[in-house]
């Protein structure tokens, strides 16, 4: 077999892995859709809708960039949907707006340079609020996550920065885990230990991909993404590692800085909260653990 051969077969092969893992997630999430959220309790507030933006008022919808592949808070449904626990929050605070939010695919790492250029009006995808962001972005925060690391089962997870140190970790392009895992290895460096190997991946499935096929030790990111994709016993992989960097930052709704779209976001998000449908959309998700009481604005961890 020539080595082009080779090369195809190889690639035709990984892609077939690729598809069995995005259907795994797929398998994974379908238990999630039965539960129901009961959004009639949720009505248009006019002095809320009043606050918007005119140019907001006059597209009739807000255009949100969301991430396809982080579970359980976006993902593709079996008819190449999106839905999570953020596109139902979506849902919730449109009906408060007066405007439905649309969420529009996007790679993560384009949704903040989409805000910027004005492709989107705020990026809806659990994004991190960090002091790195807030130069360009207010949040809108409505959740508090953390860290965590995926290996494979039977390998030993790391527990401090220092476990990482010399380890290849693979982290979803553009997020708060590639630029954790960067400073890693900084600190390793730094005290005179090996380096880490940051490979970062478009999807989280393409990560797990590489987890499983043995190109890099550990996947980095969210510990609900993480956790949801290690309750899917077909991948053979564990959740862990939550000790590595303690962090507990927010989560929330990027939306330029200054925008007069931010206070009426604020007050639309403490309706869905006080409503009971925010609690609903979260314990659907298994994400109840990272609920807060009510919104928050601009409570950056520094990176």
């Amino acid at each position: 077999m020539n080595t082009l051969a080779s090369h195809h077969l190889k690639q035709h092969a990984r892609s077939i892995k690729l598809a069995l893992i995005t259907a795994a997630f797929t398998a994974t999430s379908a238990h999630a859709a039965t539960a129901t959220i009961d959004f009639s309790k949720l009505k248009k507030d006019d002095a809320i809708y009043a606050s918007l933006p005119q140019k907001i008022k006059d597209a009739g919808v807000v255009n949100a960039a969301t991430e396809s592949d982080y579970p359980p808070f976006d993902f593709l449904d079996d008819k190449n949907q999106l839905t999570g626990a953020d596109i139902e929050l979506s849902h919730a605070l449109g009906q408060v707006l007066g405007v439905p939010i649309r969420n529009v695919n996007t790679d993560f790492s384009a949704i903040i340079p989409g805000i910027q250029a004005g492709r989107f009006d705020v990026g809806i995808s659990s994004i991190g609020d960090y002091t790195s962001r807030e130069s360009t972005m207010d949040f809108v925060d409505y959740y508090q996550g953390g860290t965590s690391f995926l290996t494979k089962q039977g390998a030993k997870g790391p527990k401090s920065m220092d476990d990482v140190c010399g380890t290849i970790v693979g982290v979803l392009k553009g997020t708060s885990s590639e630029t954790q895992a960067k400073s890693t290895s900084d600190y390793c460096t730094l005290h005179g230990k090996p380096a880490v190997t940051v490979n970062a991946y478009p999807t989280q499935s393409a990560a797990i991909l590489a987890l499983t096929s043995g190109r890099i030790q550990s996947v980095s990111g969210d510990s609900a993404t993480n956790g949801y994709s290690a309750s899917n016993p077909s991948l053979k992989i564990v959740n862990g590692g939550q000790t590595v960097y303690g962090d507990r930052p927010y989560y929330g709704i990027a939306v330029p800085k200054n925008s007069p779209l931010v206070d009426p976001l604020m007050k639309a998000m403490k309706v869905v909260m006080d409503s009971g449908v925010y609690l609903q959309i979260l314990n659907k998700y298994g994400l109840g653990d990272g609920a807060l009481n009510a919104p928050l604005k601009n409570q950056p961890l520094k990176q």
